[in-house]
């Protein structure tokens, strides 16, 4: 800290700032001994010298700490000039400054001037550098060899290509002559830590220190970067978020490394230093979530203690969200300060009692590991605090204290986890050895099951065969049944056929009267009609159509239309048949033979169940997707009650009392036109009667033919 020292005598000569005991000897010897009091004076001048001005650093070495060799200045107003400064009246303010620069946070220009003077055998040029990198702007006033000053600028707020030296840390080269002491004057703006250690090197041995630093980095990131690739590795291997949540502790460490060492500024930021900052502050406010939790999840807190690992996790990554939106829009100086109060005495001590119940009762590696982490991260805080606060000297140590117990933390933490997984590893491999030895007798049972079973499949599959054998015998006997039916059915329709034309002829010569030749007529083309049915459907080619499908082809529709009004003609009573022939499509894609029995099926319909001398109305029309076909009737219509009925096998309704019939005609004109991938409906009409409509669907392209 700061000591105030005694004010400078009156008799002090001061030129350019520089202030000499030299000079007060030159401007006080005199008087003193005309007047007698020569060693009165002398004995004064021995005890006030020390405390005069910081003794000047002798270059002698290939680096020279310059701390216990500095004047500190410190101008709360922040607007004194260097004029001022150098003056004769702001020489008298500079008090001695014992040991490094450690104010602390500090809203003041500090001021710090040394004395410089160069040994015989050493070179003139030389490198001042300032840590810590953090330090957002310095000025250094150079003596020219004419008294007048010249400035640098380095710090964290000037960018790379302006430096005179590219580094992390602000560097400046001094040219010391061999003349005498040289006066340096070096101006600190920052809004952070007001701390600082000034070094002189050689530039030789400054390349060789920096080389020496950049290799202790390189291995202290890459041991981060080993540990974060590790997690990542366990996370892959057993799916455990504590992994994951370790390797992103890990990644925000290293963040706070590279800002904390001025990488980020030197090689992410070279020439946005105004991004690096902010940079800083978000790694700082991100990787507090990060750590929290991943304690938690390193104790199992999720698990033990849903609700409250939710809310506690929850609140911390809310106050770091708002500390990255402070910083964002930037109060950066003050979130940091916040922050750091904040996690010194409050989220650190609170986390560690909220995790020490269950740090207490878990495995000895957790347990053991969770307090001496713990001690070590919350001492490095409270040191950093402390240093931040001036009150403990800035050195490498506590600059990097952090840091130090970071990597101690994340080693024995690593550690801990490792043995977990290895924990892991090895109840799983005795998991798999039990599921190795439940599986090999499950293979046992199943293979003295599938015997079983096998056994009981071939008794099956003989049981199946000789079902089958006796279904296609019995198959072939009903084919055989009804090939010789058919055949014996031929004769007496033949005979009836024969007997019908010889009574018509007879009928004809004899001048029968009209009834009794309509109803030879009618006997005669119901003789046809079961002609062409056993010709059509019973041979022994079209018992196999439910099994190989239909036959289907371009077909003339009209044909089967006037067909079908044919056919039911010998159960007409006076029915009359309007077929509007021009609306017609000439082809339409099916099977001829099927399509005309569901024809028939439909017109016979039409017949039985109206009055006599109904009106049916036969319309066929080319629709978008396919073709329609309507059977219409004016009769009683079926009730509604029934219409979701009609088209069962075997069903006949209340209407058709007194037809002779089987009621499967219905269901096998449905069944043949849904072969065709067609549809038979009854239409929901206001008309009276009933609307029965065909639906038959263009065929593809590829099946044409």
């Amino acid at each position: 800290m700061m000591r105030p020292g005694p004010r400078h005598v009156s008799c002090v000569l001061r030129t350019g700032g520089n202030s000499r005991p030299v000079a007060i000897l030159s401007s006080c010897l005199v008087p003193a001994v005309k007047s007698g009091r020569l060693l009165v004076l002398l004995a004064s001048l021995l005890t006030w010298l020390p405390s005069w001005a910081a003794a000047p650093v002798v270059l002698d070495h290939s680096r020279e700490e310059l701390a216990g060799h500095l004047d500190i200045l410190i101008d709360a107003s922040k607007s004194m000039r260097f004029e001022e400064v150098s003056s004769r009246a702001g020489s008298e303010r500079f008090v001695p400054l014992k040991g490094e620069l450690n104010e602390g946070l500090l809203k003041a220009d500090v001021w710090l001037r040394f004395d410089a003077r160069r040994a015989p055998r050493r070179q003139a040029t030389w490198l001042l550098e300032v840590q810590p990198a953090t330090l957002e702007h310095l000025t250094l006033y150079m003596p020219n060899p004419d008294g007048s000053y010249s400035l640098r600028e380095a710090g964290m707020m000037v960018p790379f290509a302006q430096r005179e030296v590219a580094y992390k840390n602000p560097v400046f080269r001094l040219s010391v002559p061999i003349t005498g002491a040289q006066t340096f004057y070096l101006k600190i703006r920052t809004h952070n830590t007001v701390a600082a250690r000034l070094t002189l090197w050689l530039p030789s041995e400054f390349v060789a220190a920096v080389g020496r630093e950049q290799m202790m980095l390189g291995l202290f990131l890459g041991v981060y970067g080993m540990l974060m690739l590790a997690s990542l590795w366990f996370e892959l291997a057993v799916r455990d978020g504590v992994y994951r949540a370790f390797g992103i502790y890990v990644f925000s460490s290293i963040l706070l490394t590279l800002g904390e060492t001025g990488l980020l500024y030197q090689y992410i930021f070279p020439n946005h230093p105004e991004w690096a900052e902010p940079m800083l502050g978000l790694a700082f406010a991100f990787s507090m979530p990060a750590c929290i939790d991943f304690l938690f999840r390193f104790l199992g807190m999720p698990q033990l203690y849903p609700r409250l690992s939710r809310r506690y996790v929850g609140a911390v990554r809310l106050y770091a969200l708002v500390l990255a939106i402070a910083i964002l829009m930037g109060h950066n100086a003050a979130a940091m300060a916040n922050m750091l109060v904040v996690v010194t005495f409050l989220v650190a001590p609170l986390t560690f009692g909220v995790l020490l119940k269950p740090a207490l009762k878990s495995t000895s590696e957790i347990r053991y590991a969770f307090f001496i982490t713990g001690v070590l991260l919350f001492a490095g805080l409270f040191v950093r605090f402390l240093q931040v606060l001036g009150y403990v000297e800035r050195s490498g140590l506590t600059e990097y204290s952090v840091f130090i117990s970071s990597m101690v933390f994340f080693l024995i933490v690593y550690y801990a986890i490792s043995r977990r997984y290895y924990a892991l590893r090895t109840a799983k491999d005795q998991a798999q050895k039990q599921l190795l030895a439940m599986s090999q007798r499950a293979e046992q049972e199943l293979e003295r099951e599938v015997a079983a079973r096998t056994d009981d499949l071939l008794q099956a599959m003989k049981t199946v065969e000789t079902a089958l054998s006796h279904e296609r015998a019995a198959y072939e006997e009903q084919r055989q049944f009804i090939a010789t039916v058919s055949h014996e059915l031929r004769t007496p329709l033949a005979v009836i056929d024969a007997t019908t034309q010889n009574l018509s002829r007879e009928a004809l010569n004899g001048n029968a009267s009209v009834k009794t030749q309509a109803r030879l007529e009618k006997i005669r083309q119901a003789t046809d009609r079961l002609s062409s049915l056993f010709d059509n459907y019973l041979s022994s080619n079209r018992l196999d159509i439910f099994s190989y499908g239909v036959r289907a082809e371009e077909t003339l529709l009209l044909p089967l239309l006037e067909d079908a009004i044919v056919a039911a003609q010998p159960l007409a009573d006076g029915h009359v048949f309007v077929l509007n022939q021009e609306s017609v499509p000439e082809f339409i894609w099916g099977d001829r033979d099927l399509l005309r029995l569901s024809l028939r099926t439909l017109a016979d319909n039409a017949v039985k169940y109206t009055q006599p001398e109904a009106e049916i109305r036969v319309t066929a029309l080319t629709a978008e997707d396919g073709w329609t076909i309507d059977f219409a009737d004016n009769g009683p219509g079926i009730p509604p009650e029934e219409r979701a009925l009609i088209f069962e096998r075997y069903y006949r309704g209340r209407a058709v009392s007194g037809q002779s019939g089987t009621g499967l005609g219905l269901a096998l004109a449905k069944r043949l036109i849904e072969m065709h991938k067609g549809t038979l409906t009854l239409l929901d009409t206001d008309d009276p009667g009933s609307t029965f409509r065909i639906w038959l669907p263009r065929p593809m392209d590829g099946l044409r033919g």
